[in-house]
């Protein structure tokens, strides 16, 4: 009897060891996919795992394709049309630069903080197994979520590759000249109507937008990664406190102690995600924004030009990408508040005095909010509107003049 309770016992820990590497396969699948591509290993807080080579290719076409790009925006300055085309195109590239030397700089504590979450969630659910079920529910849509954002972002990097060909084929079908074009605006030392020169060029605009793409992901999806985890944290202190039992003495304390710590970890997570995308937050927003008044321009100035789909490709994955920003910071915002909801829906009207007195003080707490901001602006849906509205009004506006 006795060895065969041993041998289901090890039996279990046998399937639930598996089950928590299926776990683990779950989260930050894409994630570490695309880091993979830009040759960082993303579990590793040093560059001991990391193939350095791998990443300078990756990053060195899009670094080397701001200069072409500045000129063009230099010589197109009497130009609206062609400025507007090169000055979307530069301000996504700062951009993108600008997000992952951040990552590249501060990649110690987002890998610390990956491990922090990943073992705050790991202890909850080996000691209340319902845990389980949250976490996995905010992994599958932390990689849905991450998955769509790929594909968006892929396919304005194939609109883009396929936009000169776009212009190509119509110069063919109208009997016109045919007119070599780039990706992206830019001047060059050399005449890009000889195709010894314009390949290779077209090669480099075609590595650079996957530079772009690439580096961009790798910021962006972790992101997701974070907000949906902590949100799973502040999900499961609420459903903790919900189920607290009304025990009464120190244990119905202790209890409750151990869920306001758990919500305490979650906030001071929160926290430290805010302050490390604040300045990604604000650059986001602040050149999207320019971004979106350019592109509408361009759409309009175009339509109902084949080419303009190009244009429109990419403000919707501009759109996303404010959208899904957007709506982290309304998810961390609504699950830290959905809290102070578990303390109302919990049994507190059969605990102790000692117990109520200390809910009092989670309650004052819960009301206020996490919150992710650029500075002198909050991420939330609100916020989008407010953005997304200004491409109807430039819309317009273009459509006027």
């Amino acid at each position: 009897m006795f060895k065969m309770s041993n041998h289901v016992q090890g039996r279990n820990r046998v399937r639930n060891l598996n089950r928590d590497r299926e776990d683990q396969g779950q989260s930050l699948r894409v994630q570490i996919l695309v880091y993979r591509c830009m040759g960082i290993d993303l579990w590793s807080p040093t560059r001991a795992n990391d193939r350095p080579l791998l990443t300078f290719v990756t990053m060195g076409p899009l670094l080397m394709f701001m200069v072409p790009m500045l000129f063009a925006a230099h010589e197109y300055i009497t130009q609206v049309s062609l400025l507007s085309d090169t000055l979307g195109s530069t301000f996504a590239s700062m951009l993108t630069l600008v997000k992952f030397l951040l990552f590249c700089y501060h990649r110690k504590e987002f890998v610390g903080l990956i491990y922090r979450i990943r073992g705050i969630l790991d202890k909850e659910i080996s000691v209340w197994p319902d845990a389980r079920q949250i976490v996995e529910a905010e992994n599958q849509s932390d990689q849905m979520l991450s998955l769509t954002y790929t594909r968006c972002f892929g396919l304005a990097g194939i609109f883009a590759a396929i936009k000169p060909f776009v212009g190509i084929v119509i110069s063919l079908i109208r009997g016109d000249e045919i007119h070599l074009e780039l990706p992206h605006n830019g001047v060059y030392p050399y005449d890009l109507q000889v195709v010894v020169w314009y390949v290779p060029t077209y090669l480099w605009n075609v590595m650079a937008s996957y530079s772009a793409v690439t580096m961009a992901l790798c910021v962006d999806t972790l992101l997701f990664f974070f907000t949906y985890n902590v949100c799973a944290i502040f999900k499961i202190a609420k459903h903790r406190m919900i189920r607290l039992p009304a025990v009464g003495g120190k244990e119905e304390l202790e209890g409750l102690i151990q869920v306001l710590l758990l919500h305490q970890k979650g906030l001071q997570i929160a926290d430290n995600i805010a302050d490390m995308y604040r300045p990604l937050i604000f650059l986001q927003f602040f050149v999207s924004a320019l971004q979106i008044c350019f592109i509408g321009f361009q759409v309009a100035d175009l339509f109902p030009n084949p080419q303009s789909l190009y244009f429109v490709a990419f403000v919707c994955s501009l759109l996303i990408a404010l959208f899904i920003y957007s709506k982290c910071g309304e998810n961390i915002n609504s699950a830290s508040l959905d809290f102070g909801n578990g303390l109302y829906e919990s049994n507190w009207t059969a605990f102790a005095p000692p117990t109520k007195r200390a809910l009092l003080i989670a309650a004052m707490r819960a009301q206020r909010p996490c919150q992710m901001n650029g500075y002198f602006f909050e991420a939330s849906m609100a916020t989008f509107s407010a953005v997304s509205g200004s491409w109807n009004a430039n819309w317009n506006a273009s459509w006027i003049f």
